[in-house]
C-alpha cells in the first residue's frame, strides 16, 4: 500500500566555484616562471581535472534517474474501446470497476502494467464492464501535475491511453519530474491527441470539479491508500474490494461474481 502525503523533495542544484585566475606577469618576466607559480599552476590544473570528472559523473547519474517515454505502444490495448472523459467500455455495461489512483504511486504503475490490460481484454474489450478511473494526488505536487494533465486528456476522450504512457515513464517520486516539457512527451505520444490544448486545459473547471469529486469519493469509501479498486452496478453504489495490486486471477473472481448477482 502506498503512504500518504508526504513533502517533496527539494533538490537544489549544484554549485560550481570557479577559482580566481592566476593574475598574467608583466612581459619583461613571462620568459621565468618560478618554480612555487608552476607548481601552483600544476595543483590547480589537477583541481580543476577533478572538477570535470565530478561534473561528469553527476550528470551521467542524474540522466540515469531522469524518467523516459516508453518506446512501445502502451496504448495498444485502448485501441478500439469506447472512451468517455474518465470512463472507458461501454456505458451501457452492467457493471463498473473503479480504480482510484495517483499518479506518482507504484503500485499504480504495476497495476497499469501489469493487470489493468488483462481485464481490459478480458472483461472492457468484451462489454462486460466499464471502468472508471478516479484520479487523486496525495503524494505530492507531482502527483496533482500529473493527475491535472490526465484529467484534461480526459476532456478529449484519451485519458486512459495518456495514463498508461504516464506510467510507463513514471520517475522517481517527488523529484519534480513533471515537467511541462515531461507532460509533453507523454502526451504527445498519444493518438489523436492534442497535447497543446491537453496542457492548456489543465485550468479547465471541468478538471477542478473532477478532482474535488476525488476527495468525496475518498472520503465515501475510506481511501487512504492507492490503487483501491471500487465495484458495482451504479457509480453511486459502490463497494471496495481491493487496496493493493490484485492478480487478474483475483479481481477476475471479483468481477465474475458482481456479474453473476447482476444477471
Amino acid at each position: 500500500m502506498v503512504h500518504r502525503q508526504r513533502h517533496p523533495h527539494d533538490r537544489p542544484g549544484d554549485r560550481l566555484r570557479v577559482a580566481p585566475g592566476v593574475q598574467r606577469r608583466h612581459p619583461g618576466h613571462d620568459r621565468g616562471v618560478s618554480r612555487p607559480v608552476a607548481a601552483l599552476a600544476g595543483l590547480l590544473g589537477v583541481a580543476t581535472a577533478v572538477v570535470v570528472v565530478a561534473i561528469l559523473v553527476s550528470s551521467r547519474q542524474d540522466d540515469a534517474h531522469a524518467p523516459t517515454v516508453a518506446r512501445s505502444d502502451v496504448t495498444a490495448v485502448f485501441r478500439g474501446i469506447p472512451q468517455s472523459g474518465i470512463t472507458l467500455g461501454d456505458p451501457a455495461a452492467r457493471v463498473v470497476l473503479v480504480e482510484v489512483a495517483d499518479p506518482q504511486c507504484p503500485y499504480c504503475r504495476e497495476f497499469h502494467t501489469t493487470t489493468l490490460p488483462a481485464i481490459v481484454r478480458r472483461y472492457v474489450a468484451t462489454g462486460k464492464i466499464r471502468m472508471q478511473m478516479r484520479l487523486t494526488g496525495f503524494l505530492g505536487h507531482d502527483s496533482v501535475r500529473g493527475a491535472r494533465a490526465l484529467e484534461a486528456a480526459g476532456l478529449q476522450d484519451r485519458m486512459w491511453e495518456a495514463a498508461a504512457r504516464f506510467y510507463a515513464a513514471q520517475g522517481q517520486e517527488n523529484t519534480g519530474y513533471v515537467t511541462d516539457a515531461f507532460l509533453r512527451r507523454v502526451l504527445g505520444g498519444v493518438r489523436g491527441l492534442d497535447a497543446g490544448r491537453a496542457l492548456a486545459d489543465r485550468a479547465d473547471p471541468r478538471v477542478e470539479a473532477e478532482l474535488g469529486a476525488v476527495h468525496s469519493l475518498e472520503r465515501r469509501y475510506a481511501v487512504d491508500s492507492t490503487p483501491t479498486l471500487l465495484i458495482g452496478r451504479d457509480v453511486a453504489d459502490l463497494r471496495k474490494v481491493s487496496e493493493q495490486t490484485p492478480s487478474i486471477e483475483q479481481i477476475g473472481a471479483t468481477i465474475d461474481a458482481e456479474l453473476a448477482k447482476s444477471t
